[in-house]
């Protein structure tokens, strides 16, 4: 009987992959004690995933037949409508790469030979123009690779695939994440821009002074260059004068620029923190109380001071250093291919290896440094555990033993350090030789230009200025959007704070003219949101009567708080329903409604400000004398008058207590106007009352159980009612 053996090319390749990442791992990879894991870990999973990724080969075919048909038509008439040399060969690959990635996508095969295409299409071209420019030759080839030979064909497969797979293991783990959270960071940072969109006006001129700014430093080594010229020729002592004017010049304008640009930009900076602080205030404010109780006050201070900073940093900041850069970059660019096209391509050689090395140092290093975090917290460990238990330490005679394994720790902690040093100090090495590499090829070239007269010697040292300064603000370029979309992390909290509606009924718009005052409690349920299994009301069902005093009183945790926030709605009742007047209370308009029913605390909240500030707060246009009438209402005009400056005094809390309630409750039951509900627990206050209600466990004790309980509210109500 024939079997179907299994398709092992999968396996074998994770399999040869992974033994050459294991022989890589133990040749230097930094290893973690703790987790048991290699620094090569992660790309020993990506390239296992890379193997298995190669098993199909659907689309490697299709980009081989797609690719063969394109050539052959470039064969033909369409690629003698190209011109000759190097332009013909880079519109020829460009042909090639949109051709390909158009028909790639459409069919549903791009996934990952999307980022082969790039290498496969370009590397012929690019090979051959970097060779025309070290060599001085200018022109390329008269063939192109749709005419030339399999070999070049095959050479340009082999290069591209070899990038690719390169690229692939210098790739950090986890890519896939990132990429999202990217997105994620993108759609902030479109919120961000749209936040900052007032301040346009400030960001055009603060732009305008950064392009003045950087012109004028880029134009500075340009006329360095002249001074060299003129001196090491027939000196002009008009043409000198003339050029050190216009350095003088351009240094004190671009140095105004830079006060103005940076004036420009923290006023803008100071506008978005105000606005952003406003908006995230205003938002928190108008959140249900539930909120406030699942979210700690020290988080909401914190989003409040130091994300709202980051935020109205951001754009300021990233835009300031971003758009030098990329002014920078085009300006000093455009200086260089003036004087010499062939130098400024040769300075660019340096690039794509220092940002390969790059790559490789920062995966090493932050490995490294995990490792060294975890070195660390292991040698503190020890330390706390030999002083924390000295006595059993000492019990057991293991002194010397808990000196070793801290030595050991240290010596983990030093070795760990070594390599770091020694990884930076390689690093450094390479990326100075190739920087030295290319500074060699380019005094090179530059030395045959000036024997060739295409160049001046004062023009080779202008562009050794601008090539020495040019690398620095394109890693800046390069590196500043990615970390643009990093730290626009902070501004992720803030916006849900301020995307969160709160979980409130819709706003009440009644406001009638008057109130009677009743207040009915009908089969009132009610539980926290935090606990939504422990109810803290059960079917309360009770009436206040305009005109009467009502005491409620009960143990602490018996819901009497929560009656009174359930009658100012700043709850909604789980089950029944609290009405006023016959409405329910959150039928009533906000302000309507706490203008009509206020809370006086025993421990009142004050605010910062004067007497008269706190006693007017929520009010407009309150006059001092409504103020005073206010204060003799509640019984507090004595102390009150004995202060320095009366109701304008800024008080101290400890002071600023009402005396005697029983005499405002006598004062308020005197009006007959108000309906009264006072949570208390003295009994000449409870005296002044008209009904008493004793609440326990959430449930209102009936009369028959007020008589024959034994508990202190009990008792206390049998007195009143005796």
């Amino acid at each position: 009987m024939a079997m179907a053996l299994p398709d092992l090319r999968p396996w074998a390749s994770v399999l040869l992959l992974d033994t050459v990442l294991l022989w890589l791992d133990g040749h230097g990879a930094p290893r973690s004690e703790t987790l048991g894991l290699s620094a090569a870990a992660g790309h020993r999973l990506t390239l296992a995933q890379m193997a298995m990724a190669l098993t199909d080969l659907r689309p490697w075919a299709s980009v081989l037949l797609l690719d063969t048909v394109l050539l052959w038509l470039l064969r033909g008439t369409v690629g003698e409508l190209l011109p000759q040399g190097l332009p013909g060969l880079w519109l020829e690959g460009l042909l090639r790469l949109g051709g390909l990635w158009g028909l790639l996508k459409v069919g549903g095969l791009l996934g990952c030979v999307g980022t082969l295409l790039p290498q496969l299409c370009l590397v012929t071209p690019l090979f051959l123009s970097l060779r025309g420019v070290v060599t001085g030759a200018s022109s390329a080839p008269t063939v192109r690779v749709a005419t030339a030979s399999w070999s070049w064909l095959l050479v340009g497969y082999g290069a591209a695939g070899l990038s690719w797979a390169l690229w692939a293991v210098l790739s950090p783990p986890g890519a896939p994440e990132r990429e999202q959270g990217q997105e994620n960071n993108r759609v902030l940072m479109w919120r961000l821009l749209k936040l900052s969109r007032p301040d346009l006006p400030f960001l055009i001129a603060a732009f305008f002074f950064l392009v003045v700014a950087v012109l004028g430093e880029t134009l500075i080594p340009h006329y360095s260059g002249r001074v060299i010229d003129i001196l090491g020729g027939d000196f002009d002592p008009h043409a000198f004068a003339s050029a050190i004017f216009f350095m003088c010049l351009i240094s004190v304008v671009s140095s105004l620029s830079v006060g103005c640009r940076g004036g420009f930009f923290t006023f803008v900076m100071s506008r978005i923190n105000s606005r952003i602080r406003e908006r995230l205030f205003s938002s928190l404010l108008r959140q249900d109380l539930s909120f406030f109780q699942e979210t700690k006050t020290g988080e909401l201070n914190s989003r409040l001071s130091s994300d709202t900073s980051l935020m109205s940093n951001w754009l300021p900041l990233n835009a300031n250093v971003l758009l030098r850069s990329l002014v920078k970059v085009v300006g000093l660019y455009g200086f260089m291919l003036s004087m010499s096209p062939r130098l400024t391509l040769l300075s660019l050689l340096d690039m794509p290896l220092s940002i390969a090395a790059e790559k490789v140092y920062n995966a090493r290093h932050q490995a490294l440094l995990r490792e060294i975090q975890d070195a660390v917290a292991n040698a503190g460990q020890v330390v706390r555990e030999a002083v924390g238990g000295l006595q059993t330490v000492r019990s057991f005679g293991a002194e010397e033993q808990e000196v070793c394994r801290y030595k050991e720790a240290l010596e983990r902690c030093r070795k760990l350090r070594w390599q770091r040093d020694l990884e930076r100090a390689l690093y450094l090495l390479v990326r100075r030789l190739l920087h030295l590499g290319v500074q060699v090829l380019i005094l090179s070239c530059g030395l045959q230009q000036i024997l060739a007269g295409e160049l001046t010697r004062g023009g080779l040292l202008s562009f050794l200025l601008y090539q020495e300064d040019v690398g620095t603000y394109v890693h800046t370029l390069v590196y500043m959007c990615g970390d643009m979309l990093s730290n626009v992390g902070a501004a992720e909290k803030v916006f849900y704070y301020l995307d969160r509606k709160p979980n409130l009924p819709p706003p009440g718009t009644l406001a009638p003219a008057s109130l009677r005052g009743l207040v009915e409690f009908r089969d009132v349920s009610f539980a926290y949101p935090s606990r939504p299994g422990q109810p803290v009301l059960k079917g309360l069902t009770f009436t206040l009567q305009p005109g009467q005093v009502t005491a409620l009183v009960g143990p602490n945790g018996s819901g009497k708080s929560t009656v009174a926030a359930l009658l100012q709605n700043l709850y909604q009742p789980t089950g029944g329903q609290v009405l006023l007047d016959g409405e329910p209370v959150s039928e009533y308009e906000h302000h309507y409604l706490h203008s009509r029913v206020v809370l006086v605390g025993q421990e009142p909240v004050l605010f910062s400000g004067s007497v008269r500030d706190n006693i007017a707060y929520g009010l407009k246009h309150c006059e001092d004398d409504e103020v005073m009438a206010a204060v003799r209402a509640a019984c507090a005009d004595d102390f009150i008058q004995e202060m320095e400056h009366g109701i304008h005094t800024v008080p101290i809390p400890v002071f600023l207590r009402c005396r005697g309630p029983h005499l405002q409750l006598q004062a308020w039951k005197s009006r007959g106007d108000q309906t009264v509900l006072v949570i208390a627990h003295r009994l000449q206050t409870l005296q002044s009352a008209d009904q008493i209600l004793v609440l326990k466990q959430g449930e209102l004790l009936e009369q028959a159980q007020l008589k024959a309980g034994q508990d202190i509210y009990s008792r206390l109500a049998q007195q009143l009612l005796d």
